[in-house]
This record gives C-alpha cells, structure tokens and sequence, in this order.
C-alpha cells in the first residue's frame, strides 16, 4: 500500500507584523499629505492664477518654488526612516516566521532550533535593502503627481477647491499603495525566510497551497493549490510556463507546505 506523504502546515506571513509595517507606512504618508496640503494651500491663496496674469506668471514661480522645498523635506524625511521602519519590519518579521516554522516542524514531530546564520543574514539584509527602496519611492512618485497636478491646474486658471480635490487624490493613491507594499513584501518576507530555513535543513520538497484570498486569485495558482503539486524548492514550481516559488509574484498569497522524509 501507498504510503502517505508527510507534510508540515503551510506558513503564513504574520498578520501583526504586516499590519505594524502598514500602520508606519501610512502614518508618514498622512503626515506628509497633510503637510503639503495645507502649505501649497496657503502659497496658491497668496499666488492666485489671477495674480499670475498681472505679475508676468511670476506667483506661479513662487508656487512652484514652494513644491521643490517640500519636496525636499519629504524625501528626506522618508529617507531618513526607511533604514529603520524596513529593519524593524524585517527582523520581526523573521522571528515570527522562525518561530511559526519551529511550532510546524514540533507538530509535525520534529524538533528544530534556528540560528541567525550567514545565509539567513544575507537574506534578510537583501530583503532590507529591497523594502527601503519601495520606502523611499514612495514620497518620489507623490510628489511628482502633486506638481504635475498643481502647475497644471495653476496654469488653467483653477480654483482652490479642484486643486485640493487632487491632492486627495493623489493621497487615496499613494495610501493604497502603501498597503499594497506591505501587504507583498509581508508575503515575500515569509517565504524568503521559510526558504532558507527549508535549505539549512536539507528539507528540498514541498507542496503549493493556494491562499484562497483575494478578489481575483490567478487560475493557475489555484489549479497548483488543487492539485497539491510538488516541486522542488531549489528551482521552483512549475506554473503557467514558469518555474516560480509562492508568495514571491506580485500580490501572491499563496505558500507552502514542507515535505518531510520518513
């Protein structure tokens, strides 16, 4: 007869760890929208378009002025927390992992002990270094939208009140995109580390599971979860033409179960 395959539960990024690294996120998005509302709100009132047009459009150097100096501000400031809010993220990120992995493994009738090895060091600080640059762009590509929409609307002769609804915007943009990073790089996070644990183990075999979250999960993803396929974590799984691992495509939710070996 048969035997049946033996397999760990699957890990699944840490719910208070992703939302910890949404909840800094947004804060310094708010701060910053705030900020630039109100101060580009009280440079257009002191530069209207009208007094544009009987000053040589100098009001309009005087705005544009004021949006290089914040912008300024904010991208410093971004960058000055992006080392720290990514490291934090990071490092709680893979206790919670490790320790997720260690209560799996015991349920499973293994004992394992995770130690901050060379390997699982240089992958963390690849991870750190790929969310402080999500981090940083984040002020960039506000601000760029935010000038756009203020010469623009500037130069047209817009009132207050439409400039303010863009700027709204522009924050509703920028606000979902933080959720989104922290929403991907949480699950990239957990099967990053979850795959160097599986290498420093010798563990090389495991089985796709399909999340079953999300509006509007990829077919193939969920015929692999289906099927429970098997593949071999140092090249990938198998899916749609690609050999790709879970949690690692944009808005992948999908992880992993650990195949042990009787």
């Amino acid at each position: 007869m048969k035997q049946k395959t033996k397999t760990t539960r699957a890990i699944r990024p840490n719910a208070g760890v992703q939302a910890a690294y949404h909840k800094a996120l947004s804060k310094l998005v708010k701060e910053m929208s705030d900020s630039v509302e109100y101060w580009l709100q009280a440079s257009y009132k002191a530069n209207t378009p009208d007094m544009a047009l009987a000053m040589d459009a100098l009001p309009s150097k005087v705005l544009n002025k004021r949006i290089k100096e914040l912008s300024k501000r904010w991208t410093t400031r971004f960058d000055d927390m992006s080392d720290f809010i990514a490291t934090k993220f990071v490092e709680s990120g893979r206790k919670a992992n490790d320790a997720a992995m260690q209560s799996a493994f015991k349920d499973a009738g293994w004992t394992v002990q995770f130690k901050p090895t060379a390997a699982i060091r240089d992958a963390m600080n690849a991870t750190i270094q790929e969310n402080v640059s999500l981090i940083k762009s984040i002020p960039e590509q506000y601000l760029k939208n935010v000038e756009g929409s203020v010469m623009r609307g500037f130069t047209a002769g817009r009132d207050l009140g439409a400039i303010s609804q863009e700027l709204q915007f522009h924050y509703g943009v920028t606000s979902r995109r933080a959720a989104f990073i922290s929403r991907d790089q949480a699950n990239k996070l957990s099967a990053t580390v979850t795959q160097a644990r599986r290498v420093e183990l010798g563990l090389y075999e495991a089985e796709w599971v399909h999340s079953g979250a999300g509006l509007h999960p990829r077919p193939e993803h969920v015929k692999a979860g289906n099927e429970k396929r098997r593949y071999d974590i140092r090249k990938g799984c198998l899916i749609g033409g690609k050999y790709i691992l879970p949690g690692y495509e944009p808005n992948c939710r999908c992880s992993s179960k650990t195949i042990l070996p009787f």
